[in-house]
This record gives C-alpha cells, sequence and structure tokens, in this order.
C-alpha cells in the first residue's frame, strides 16, 4: 500500500509540475456536455483532480483495511465484492468447508455454485449432507432433488443416499420403501444389502435378513469376521422364536441351520438354552457333551449347571476332565462348584468357589461368585461368614 501511495504522489508531482511549466503557454481545456449541463476546465485540471480521486479512494480503502471499522477485514466481503468470481474455486472452498464440518457455509457455497460448473449433480450431493449435518430436512431434500434431476438416468446412487439420509432421520419405513425400489431394479448392490440388513436388524425381521445372508456373503458386503457375528445374530434370534414355538420348530430350525455355523459357539449354546426351555434336558446334556469333547466355550460350560437331567456325577466328571486342560479357568470352577453343590459335595464346592474367587477377572465375576459361596456357606450354617460374602458380592456390584 505504501509503494502504491509513494507512486500515485510522484504521478501527482509530476502532474503539478507540468500544470506550472504549461500555465506560460496554452493549456487546452475540456468541455463534457450531459442533460443540458456543461462542465468546462482545463486539461491539466482535469488530469489533477483524478489522480487526487484515485489516491483518496486508495487511502480510504487502505483506513477501511487498517481501522476495520465494519469487522470487514477476516471475511470475504472486500474480495467477493471486488474481485472476480471463479464458480470451481468456491465449490473447492465448499468441499473444504464440508470436510472441515463448516455445514451453513458448504451449504451455501455449493448450491450457489452447483449450476455453474461442469458436474453439479455432486455439488447437489455435497450439500444434501452439509444440510443433513445441519438437521436441514428441506434442505438436504431439496439438494437430492435437484442431482437426481441431473443425473438422469443415473440416478440410482442418489436414491440409495436419499435412502441412507431417511433411515438416519428416524424414516425407516420411508428409506424401507426406496432401498425395496433399489434392489428391484438393479438388485443385490453392496449399500443396498448393507443399508438394508441395518433396517431388517433394527425392526427384528430376522427372517428376511436370513434370506440376504448369501447375497451378502456373495458381494463381499461385510468383512469376514462382521458377517459371522452378523449370521450368530440372525441364527440365535431364529432359535429363540422357533423354541417359543414348539420343539418341532425348534428341531425343524437346528436341521435347517447351514453345517458350518452349527459347530459355533454361539448358535450352539442358543440352541442348548431353547432345548432346556421345552424341557429337552437329556438332548441339551448330550449337544453339550458332544461339543466339550471337541471344543471350548466358557459360555457352553457355563450351561452344564443349569442341566437337570438326573446325572449330575456324569456332569462333574465331564467337567473335571475338562479341569485338566483348563486348571486356572474361573467359569469351570465355578461350574464346578454349582454341580458339587448338586451332587452334595459341600467341601469340593467350596474349594472351587473360593479358587475361582481368586482367579475371576471382572467385578461382576466375582459378585456372582460371592453369591455363590454366601449360599453355599449359609445352607452350611455359616451364617457370619455367609453374611460376609453377601456383603462383599453387594460391593463388587457398585464399583
Amino acid at each position: 500500500m505504501k509503494r502504491v501511495l509513494l507512486i500515485l504522489l510522484l504521478l501527482a508531482g509530476l502532474a503539478t509540475l507540468a500544470y506550472v511549466m504549461l500555465r506560460g503557454f496554452n493549456p487546452g481545456y475540456v468541455l463534457i456536455y450531459v442533460g443540458g449541463y456543461s462542465f468546462e476546465t482545463t486539461l491539466a485540471a482535469l488530469v489533477l483532480a483524478v489522480v487526487a480521486l484515485v489516491v483518496t479512494i486508495n487511502v480510504l480503502f487502505w483506513l477501511v483495511r487498517t481501522l476495520n471499522p465494519l469487522r470487514l477485514r477476516n471475511t470475504r466481503f472486500l474480495r467477493r465484492f471486488f474481485a472476480p468470481h471463479d464458480p470451481l474455486a468456491a465449490t473447492q472452498q465448499g468441499m473444504q468447508d464440508l470436510l472441515l464440518g463448516n455445514w451453513q457455509q458448504a451449504y451455501r457455497l455449493l448450491v450457489e455454485n452447483a449450476d455453474k460448473v461442469q458436474n453439479p449433480g455432486m455439488n447437489y450431493l455435497a450439500a444434501a449432507i452439509a444440510a443433513f449435518q445441519r438437521g436441514d430436512r428441506p434442505g438436504w431434500s431439496f439438494c437430492l432433488d435437484r442431482a437426481e434431476k441431473k443425473s438422469g438416468v443415473h440416478a440410482m446412487g442418489v436414491r440409495s443416499l436419499r435412502a441412507l439420509l431417511e433411515s438416519r432421520s428416524g424414516e425407516r419405513q420411508q428409506a424401507l420403501s426406496l432401498l425395496q425400489g433399489l434392489q428391484r431394479v438393479i438388485p443385490n448392490q453392496p449399500f443396498v444389502l448393507t443399508q438394508l440388513a441395518e433396517i431388517y436388524r433394527a425392526t427384528g425381521d430376522w427372517n428376511t435378513l436370513e434370506q440376504m445372508l448369501p447375497d451378502m456373503e456373495r458381494r463381499h458386503v461385510l468383512a469376514p469376521e462382521a458377517l459371522l457375528a452378523l449370521q450368530d445374530q440372525v441364527y440365535q434370534h431364529q432359535l429363540q422364536q422357533a423354541g417359543s414355538e414348539s420343539e418341532q420348530s425348534l428341531q425343524y430350525c437346528w436341521k435347517q441351520m447351514p453345517k458350518a455355523l452349527r459347530a459355533h459357539a454361539h448358535i450352539t449354546g442358543a440352541y442348548i438354552q431353547q432345548l432346556l426351555r421345552v424341557g429337552q434336558d437329556a438332548e441339551a446334556a448330550s449337544m453339550l457333551t458332544s461339543f466339550l469333547k471337541k471344543s471350548w466355550s466358557d459360555e457352553i460350560v457355563a450351561l452344564v449347571a443349569q442341566l437337570d437331567n438326573g446325572k449330575p456325577q456324569q456332569q462333574l466328571a465331564l467337567l473335571e476332565n475338562c479341569l485338566k486342560q483348563h486348571p486356572d479357568n474361573p467359569v469351570l470352577l465355578t461350574t464346578l462348584g454349582r454341580v458339587s453343590v448338586r451332587n452334595q459335595l459341600w467341601r469340593k464346592a467350596r474349594d472351587y468357589f473360593e479358587k475361582a474367587l481368586q482367579l475371576a477377572t471382572t467385578a461382576q465375576q466375582s459378585a456372582q461368585i460371592c453369591t455363590e459361596l454366601a449360599k453355599l456357606l449359609e445352607q452350611l450354617g455359616e451364617r457370619d461368614k455367609s453374611l460376609q460374602y453377601y456383603q462383599r458380592a453387594v460391593q463388587m456390584l457398585e464399583q
């Protein structure tokens, strides 16, 4: 700014010098006539007036930027007012604002410049995300309408995004209608399958979700671990539903299940629990014994204590055999204590519970073992110690 003013002042000085030198000669004149009004002056005076006007304007702008009376220095006001507009640069700035979480600014820049760039649909899609993030449903709905119109025959992706935003807004039924329509037109698209799975899981439609699992596996929609977890969840719920209906429904559901999944601990555990629910303790004991001879699962071991098949000695022998491979497992020791109580082996039960308490890994597990010890000691007539363990259990749960 200082350099500009210096140049302008130098020009003004030269103009003044020229004016003085020309005073003895005919300086000429300028006549301006507009609308019945005329203005006449010498050429030198007009030059000086123009220079003075330029200097005055620059000084005023310098003062505005320096003093900042209207807080304009840290905004885009002057640049936007005077600089040439570049829609592409504005769009890039809008994308930057979107990624940084400046939702309002991103929405404004992207929408204002959407129809001025080569691919307006991308602007509207990004603006829809910005509007969604700030809770502006009319805004993102408008942007998606515009994006779909601009996309023409390639609007399926826009509808997929609309379904996602509808679902995230709590409108699952509208999202489901959109996704089912997409599934009919362009079946088994990964993102569509993912959204459908989320909605079916949220609404508890496990049968429909089970029908989707082969397509999800074939299209690699989920990582192997995530797909396995989803399969476990689906079939556990199906077993629970079948067990609530009848023993025949439970058996049918188990036989229809993929053989590989029947070896999973969560699935086997769910099946054993439902067998116990319908009174099939003998079948449950057989399943449990067969599983523990080939695999290991704390979840399955804990179920042994729930068996009531009239053979507690066999259960104790089975678990004590497992103890050789898992001597420091608190779940196994706790279950051994419970089965020992059923066999009226009080001393052995107490030893198992006390060792399990030493090896417990969580406060909840410790509280359960303290409760078992308290019950046992109360049964043995040691009321003071029993009360101490009850109090300890409560303390564990309050942690």
